[in-house]
């Protein structure tokens, strides 16, 4: 076994600001999702807010800070911009929103010249800035020094594409961050909350105390690398940082904790998710999980201190599995005793499973096959009074398998018939332990921009039309 080095991780992007200027909907927008609050209440959010960059062509990671004001003097509001600041120095490239319709503040001032002291690659986004001239408005905060200044607007989108555009220009596109295709391992991402076992079970699959385990909570601080070989086959492990609820995270390193969860996720081909038994699937448990199922990765679920229980609080622990991951059914659940070794070598027939479905290949005509017998057995909704058509399939990637499917109206296809279709290819597919990713793709219209020629009997008919409508009047 050799510690490997870390392939290069996705890079951040911090959104600063003054509290209210629009920052959690600029996150909501570049993550493609509603995580964060939004309301027309300042210093809403406290704590960063990490999420999967999902606008533009790179890839990348988004971390939402709270507001800051460097002229407040109550102490809440203080700390909230000092751990802020702290959380942009960290980024990659930090985006400065500033309120386009209240004009140029002193706090704004004071923000912008602690970027450039610190160095941080900046791009001042001027929001709120629908229905405005961009040049008027833009124009007066050009005194803050900050070289690129782009007028956007995060609730209706405009400008956010070319502002994401020109600060991730030369950033390696999103598809990379798949794993390399060219690696023969089995890259495993082992994440959890602090203390369920994280470390006890990459030691126990190691077969040596590689981790630092105790019985504390923040034991593990970074992300570790390791390479094993089980049974011919390679393998690399990764022991993640527990994920802590924000009330509990102190200093910069523990917020950036989901950054570096994300990160591992990114170079994982099997995520391993650690719940402890005798907590059962906390809200904290979810939280991890929403995060494995929006990056796409194969899952495995591992119970750990399963030998502590008795038959009724067993019993118990398999109901609320099935109540609260319902939602997750595609992934298989594993009891294990990471001390004392009990079920660990059996995690490996689920892991392999996982791995092969979510890097398995399909035809195009086994998958055109399965989307009519899909269609067949349960129709679209009519839109309109017109059917939506599902015309072909063909895969689009694997880890997860996206399988791309054409059609006209593709737009308006509800979500439930979508989630009827991810589970048809899954059961049909039989993908075990990955989940299934769908894009519609809009059919062109081929008699677009295309006039209709009439035949000269078509012309004569429609000239002695014309003479008799003039007739008439």
């Amino acid at each position: 076994m050799s510690l490997t080095a870390h392939v290069s991780p996705r890079p951040t992007i911090g959104i600063v600001g003054r509290p209210n200027v629009g920052k959690s909907t600029l996150f909501n927008r570049l993550t493609r999702s509603r995580s964060a609050l939004v309301a027309d209440v300042p210093v809403l959010t406290r704590d960063p807010k990490v999420g999967i960059g999902r606008l533009g062509s790179a890839g990348y990671i988004v971390v939402d800070t709270g507001g800051i004001d460097e002229t407040a003097e109550d102490a809440l509001s203080a700390q909230v911009a000092r751990q802020a600041l702290a959380v942009a120095r960290e980024c990659d490239a930090v985006i400065l929103v500033v309120d386009g319709r209240s004009g140029l503040n002193v706090s704004d001032e004071l923000l912008a010249a602690e970027l450039r002291r610190a160095g941080v690659r900046a791009v001042l986004a001027v929001n709120k800035c629908e229905g405005l001239d961009a040049n008027l408005v833009t124009g007066e905060f050009q005194r803050l020094g900050l070289a690129d200044v782009r007028a956007i607007s995060a609730a209706h989108g405009e400008g956010v594409v070319d502002l994401i555009e020109a600060l991730t220009d030369g950033w390696r596109p999103a598809s990379d961050y798949g794993g390399d295709p060219a690696d023969a391992r089995t890259r495993l991402a082992v994440v959890g909350r602090p203390n369920v076992g994280k470390s006890t079970l990459v030691n126990r699959i190691l077969g040596e105390e590689r981790m630092i385990t105790a019985d504390l909570p923040g034991t593990t601080r970074d992300s570790v690398d390791t390479d094993f070989s089980r049974h011919g086959r390679d393998y690399c492990i990764v022991d993640t940082a527990g994920l802590r609820r924000k009330s509990r995270t102190h200093g910069v390193a523990e917020k950036f904790s989901a950054v570096q969860t994300l990160q591992a996720l990114d170079r994982a081909n099997v995520v391993l998710l650690v719940l402890d038994a005798r907590d059962g699937v906390t809200e904290q448990d979810l939280t991890l999980l929403g995060m494995i199922l929006d990056s796409g990765r194969a899952l495995v679920v591992v119970i750990n201190k399963w030998d502590g229980l008795d038959a009724d609080q067993r019993a118990r622990v398999k109901s609320e599995l099935d109540r609260r991951l319902r939602f997750a059914r595609f992934a298989e659940v594993r009891f294990i005793s990471a001390l004392h070794g009990s079920g660990v070598g059996d995690l490996f027939g689920a892991i392999d499973t996982a791995a092969a479905a979510a890097s398995r290949s399909h035809k195009t005509h086994d998958l055109t096959s399965l989307l009519g017998e899909a269609v067949a057995a349960h129709q679209p909704p009519l839109v309109h009074g017109r059917r939506i058509k599902l015309r072909y399939a063909h895969m689009g990637g694997a880890n997860p398998p996206t399988i791309v499917i054409h059609g006209n109206q593709v737009e308006s296809l509800p979500g439930s018939y979508k989630r009827y279709l991810e589970n048809y290819f899954r059961e049909a597919l039989e993908l075990v332990g990955t989940p299934v990713q769908l894009e519609f793709r809009q059919g062109d219209n081929p008699y677009a921009g295309r006039r209709n020629k009439l035949t000269p009997r078509q012309q004569n008919k429609r000239r002695r039309l014309m003479r008799h409508v003039k007739k008439g009047r």
